[in-house]
């Protein structure tokens, strides 16, 4: 694939050998750019309760088609499964989260 991605999220804000840590903001309307989850993630949910409208690509949704809308739950958070290349539209308020990739050690 010669398509550079975006960032899946904002901003790392802790990493080491274990754990990525990303700090999640996107704006009401706002777009999270076409990126790949290459990391299974724990999603926390901050604010925001969406919803978010996925879109995956080159086949990578599996059980979820090509299409899905996510609503998130502040307080609560979600696993999801590494291997998604996916675009993400905010339809709904400021949406707010920390992302927790689980790194795989060597």
């Amino acid at each position: 694939m010669g398509d550079k991605l975006a960032p899946i999220a904002t901003k790392v804000v802790y990493e080491d050998d274990h754990v990525r840590v990303w700090n999640q903001v996107v704006p009401a309307g706002g777009t999270i750019e076409k990126h790949e989850h290459t990391y299974d993630y724990f999603l926390v949910n901050l604010a925001g309760s969406g919803p978010i409208d996925v879109e995956f690509h080159d086949g990578t949704g599996g059980d979820l088609g090509e299409q899905f809308s996510y609503s998130p739950r502040p307080g609560r958070a979600d696993f999801i499964l590494k291997g998604h290349i996916e675009t993400a539209h905010n339809t709904g308020e400021e949406f707010r989260a920390i992302l927790v990739e689980l790194k795989k050690p060597k």
